[in-house]
Order: structure tokens, then sequence, then C-alpha cells
């Protein structure tokens, strides 16, 4: 059977015969402002801008009657935006639902506009389809217009990430930092700047943007890379991205945390280097003679005040053998006055 169409009106545009699936209720919240009843083929009053959020709150409805009770099973309902993402469409898809006699459900589809995207008015188109018990097919349209506007000058960061986000031994870190042009009018001599005084971080690119959102000129993308010195405290440090623009009238900013935590390695290196080890003083015992038992001597750690004896001192023991040395040499003489007093005689 060939399709069929009605002429549209408050319920939208049934596609399908003897249709009993309605559009009964059109809501539109563009950022934070709502466009509340409204009809096919209505402008959206509230103008999109590159990045905004928009909801579309839709009441379907089953028109068949409580007497003949007959449910609209496995519903899908689609929103299409045509050729919004450089003539591509966007499209979202609602989970599938069911709907009893006499009854409606509301659903809400979500939206973001593209960065990159024309100043333009684009067709929205809202589709639902389901089938009743019987098995007969049931369609309905709903047809919308979205405007987008942009700023006369405007610049928005599409990326400022840290990698690593969290550093322990290893110093080495690089930020990703990507701008783009989502206003209408060109950007000459646009700044950006990266800085943290405490990681003594400080980056500058000076560079132009055309007001093309596709065009790569309309882009600026950077990595920086960086050391951490080592003797920086554990924290958490804020690195802040500034994008200059509009002749310097205008800024956007931007911050990635970077965590910094102690490097085990290197505080146990710094540990170790901080010792002082002392060595305890040698003690050298003097070799007595053979006929002299040595007394083991002990040193002990610490020096005390206990008195050693004299019979124990080295110049004692030094005295003695030097006497008894003299006393041999003494008797050694006596002697030999003696003998030569007898050959004498």
């Amino acid at each position: 059977m060939a399709p069929f169409a009605l002429g549209a009106n408050e319920d939208g545009k049934v596609t399908s015969t003897n249709g009993k699936l309605l559009i009964t209720d059109v809501d539109v919240k563009v950022g934070s402002k709502s466009d509340k009843n409204l009809d096919y083929g209505d402008k959206i009053k509230n103008e999109a801008k590159p990045g905004d959020k928009v909801e579309f709150s839709i009441e379907v409805k089953n028109n068949f009657t409580d007497a003949q009770d007959l449910e609209i099973e496995d519903i899908e309902l689609t929103v299409t935006i045509e050729g919004i993402d450089d003539d591509d469409d966007l499209d979202e898809d609602a989970k599938e639902f069911d709907v009893k006699a006499d009854d409606d459900d509301k659903v809400k589809i979500e939206f973001e506009i593209p960065l990159e995207v024309d100043e333009d008015t684009f067709d929205v188109l809202i589709e639902v389809e389901g089938d009743d018990e019987n098995g007969t097919t049931h369609k309905v349209e709903y047809a919308l217009d979205l405007e987008v506007e942009k700023e006369d000058n405007e610049v928005q960061f599409t990326r400022n990430t840290i990698t690593p986000s969290e550093i322990k031994c290893s110093r080495t870190v690089q930020l990703s930092t990507a701008v783009l042009n989502t206003g209408a009018d060109d950007e000459d001599g646009v700044v950006l700047e990266v800085l943290n005084s405490a990681l003594g971080v400080s980056f500058k690119e000076t560079f132009d943007l055309s007001n093309d959102a596709f065009d790569d000129d309309s882009k600026f993308r950077k990595t920086f890379t960086f050391s951490v010195p080592t003797d920086v405290s554990p924290g958490i440090y804020s690195i802040i991205s500034e994008v200059i623009f509009n002749d310097g009238s205008d800024t956007e900013e931007e911050t990635a945390d970077l965590v910094v935590t102690d490097c085990e390695a290197l505080k146990e290196a710094e540990e170790e280097e901080d010792v002082v080890v002392v060595a305890p003083p040698v003690v050298t015992v003097p070799t007595t003679p053979t006929d002299v038992v040595a007394e083991s001597v002990t040193t002990p750690t610490l020096p005390t005040t206990e008195e050693k004896s004299v019979f124990r001192s080295t110049g004692f023991l030094a005295t003695l053998i030097v006497g008894e040395i003299l006393l041999v040499i003494i008797a050694v003489v006596i002697i030999v006055m003696v003998v030569r007093r007898k050959r004498e005689e």
C-alpha cells in the first residue's frame, strides 16, 4: 500500500492510513531558554549558539478510544536536525515505548550544537512510528526550524588536558591545548599563554584564526612539554591556559590540575646523604714478653671513669723488665770480680 499523508495540523502530519498516533505537544529548550507549545512548521524563537544544548520535549498520544482498547507498541521516535554538521545530519533516537488507548507519553531528546557550525536556519524533523495490537502501522511527523547565530567575537577551548595528571618520580609533563574560532569575525593576533609560577611554567604563542568553522585556519593546536623540578613540594598545582583575542579585549581561560606526590626513591636517597657514620676508636695493645701473661683488653663502646691498677699499666711492666735486666748485669759483674780475685790469690 502506498504511503498515505494527511495535511499537517496541531497534532502533526499523519503519514499513515487512519493513523491514531499523534504528536500533541512540542516544547524546545535552547540553552537556558524555553519555547513552549510549538505548532507544526514553527520557527523556534530562541537562536542556538555553537556548543549550546537543545532539548526537545515531545508528547505522543494514542488516539484509539477506551472502547477500541488498542495499545500502540514499540513506538520509535527520532529527531533529526538536517545538514547542521558540515552538511551532515544530527539525529537522536528515543528508547522504544508503548502507549495505551486514549493515553499519552512524553519523551525528551537532547542535542549539543557542534562548535564547528555555520550561521544558518536548519530544518528539524520529528518522526514517530508504532504498531497497534492488530499489526497496523501508525506514523506521524512534525517539522520545526532552528536558527543558529554566532557572537561577533568568540574563541573557545576544545582541549586543555595534562598528561600525566599525577606525577611521582617521573617529572616530564605534557599539556595539550586547542582553541577554535566560534565567532562570526576573523581573529588576528590571538595570544595563548600557559602559566604556573610555582612550577616555572611559562609559554606564549601568537597566531591568527579565520571565521570559517570548517577551515583548518580557524583552529590552533599545541602540545607543551615541561619538567617539574625535583624540589617542588607535593600538592595540587593549577596550570592556567588563557587565550586573548578581539585585539586584546576578550579572554577565555581553562585550567588543568597537576598532582605532585612524593617520590620514595628520591626521598630515600636524600635521607642517605644526611646520615653521618662515626667509626669507634681503635686501641692497640702492646706485645708482652713470653714470661708475662698478657691480659686481654676489651675496648668499651663508651669511655668510663674507672681507674686502672698500677700493676696493669704499661709503664709498670716496662720498669719491671728494665730492673730485672739491671739485676742480671750486676750479678754478672759481681761474679766476674770474684773470679778475678781468686785467680790473683
